[in-house]
């Protein structure tokens, strides 16, 4: 009873203290709100059973690889608002621009692999609590759900979307933070051992970076401070870029840190969507109620939140051949394909792939704008060098990423 009732004390205290109306009508956290809850909205829920079953004891040295590596990509997007944009206005015609529109084409795709798994994620939640197993039941379900999303979106547009998201991304922290010092308790109190734990399989080391490139996914979501320019202006993006990125693997790396003794102690039996939800109840009961609550309030705003956004970005790719509501549903179109053909990890590597092809033509933006450096200092030489290293890294992302075993 007591590591249940401190992990719902702070997240009382953590709720409280976000709904403080310093934090509330702060420009600066509203801009770190729209990327925070697309980091943190499925990774966490997914990320500590896929790095357990895939990399065991070295859990953790897998989350700070993908932490290293999304920073990396953070610090391209950062470079691209400073130089990129305001080089696009000025040159709308350019190779550079004709490049950041294929990227664009890319990132949709992104979006609507995006909204699938939010979905189905949250779906498996809820019917696991439920206790139906039935996969056709789910589907149709997760159908529906997809559906009624493209309704709002289709009705309400981004009209609103702000204010779900800081509603939704406040009730996800709350619950981050109370789950966390509930394992912080818990790790001690039992006093079971650290980085002992096995992979679920015995695999290559091939094939387990294979399959951490294919958790892109899970660091995901600074990117959509491209897009926030006409309401931030491009200081409060970078910072936005920052503060996100830094909040998200903090809480990323603390998190798999806890649950090294917690998947010793119990150790995957299968590994599907649900698991965390079942190995940290085992543990402390009322996290899987906490986590069905988080996932309920992040999946729903993310999935509405990828859906607007990538029907708006089809719209102004097609030049308003087609209407902002048929962007809406060519993406729950597509979304719905990937839930009745795919797993939820195979949508996750889907998902990578989509969006490490986005950041390579990002990445392939900050080169060629470094090439046009009339004064190519060392700094300047060794930012392409390790743009250069980013962009094949990617590539690997693309071509080798392969999606942890289902089941």
């Amino acid at each position: 009873m007591l590591h249940n009732g401190i992990a719902i004390f702070f997240s009382l205290v953590v709720v409280i203290v976000l709904f403080n109306k310093r934090f509330r009508l702060s420009q600066q956290w509203r801009a770190t709100v729209t990327p925070l809850a697309s980091i943190i909205g499925s990774g966490f829920l997914i990320v500590a059973p896929l790095l357990h079953a895939t990399m065991g004891k070295w859990a953790l040295a897998g989350i700070v690889v993908l932490s290293l590596f999304s920073l990396a990509l953070g610090a391209t997007i950062r470079f691209n608002i400073l130089h990129a944009e305001q080089y696009l206005v000025e040159n709308p015609n350019g190779s550079i621009a004709k490049l950041e529109q294929v990227g664009q084409w890319f990132l949709g795709g992104a979006y609507a692999i995006s909204v699938a798994f939010y979905i189905s994620l949250f779906s498996a939640f809820v019917f696991d609590r439920l206790g139906i197993e039935n996969l056709y039941i789910v589907r149709v379900a997760t159908t529906a759900v997809l559906l009624s999303i493209m309704a709002v979106a289709w009705i309400r547009g981004a009209k609103g979307l702000e204010a779900i998201e800081l509603y939704a991304v406040t009730i996800k922290l709350s619950i981050i933070v109370g789950v966390l010092v509930a394992l912080f308790t818990y790790d001690i109190s039992t006093g079971k051992a650290w980085f002992e734990h096995s992979a679920t399989q015995s695999l290559s080391k091939f094939e387990i970076i294979s399959m951490l490139a294919g958790m892109l996914m899970v660091t995901q979501g600074f990117e959509t401070t491209r897009f926030m320019g006409a309401e931030y202006s491009a200081t409060q993006r970078i910072k936005a870029v920052k503060y996100s990125q830094g909040i998200a693997i903090v809480l990323y790396v603390i998190f798999i840190g806890l649950t090294c003794p917690i998947f010793l102690e119990f150790p995957i039996v299968e590994l599907n969507e649900t698991t965390i939800s079942h190995t940290l109840g085992k543990a402390v009961w009322v996290l899987p109620i906490l986590l069905l609550i988080a996932a309920t309030a992040s999946q729903l705003s993310a999935a509405l939140a990828d859906t607007i956004g990538g029907g708006g970005l089809v719209r102004e790719l097609l030049k308003s051949k087609i209407s902002t509501n048929m962007g809406y549903m060519l993406v729950v179109i597509l979304a719905i394909i990937l839930v009745w053909t795919s797993n939820v990890f195979e949508i996750i590597n889907f998902a990578s792939k989509g969006f490490a092809l986005y950041y390579l033509v990002q990445t392939l933006i900050t080169i060629m704008l470094l090439l046009k450096y009339q004064n190519k200092t060392g700094r300047v030489w060794l930012k392409i060098i390790g743009s250069a290293f980013i962009a094949a890294s990617l590539v690997f992302v693309i071509l080798w990423s392969v999606p942890a075993p289902h089941g």
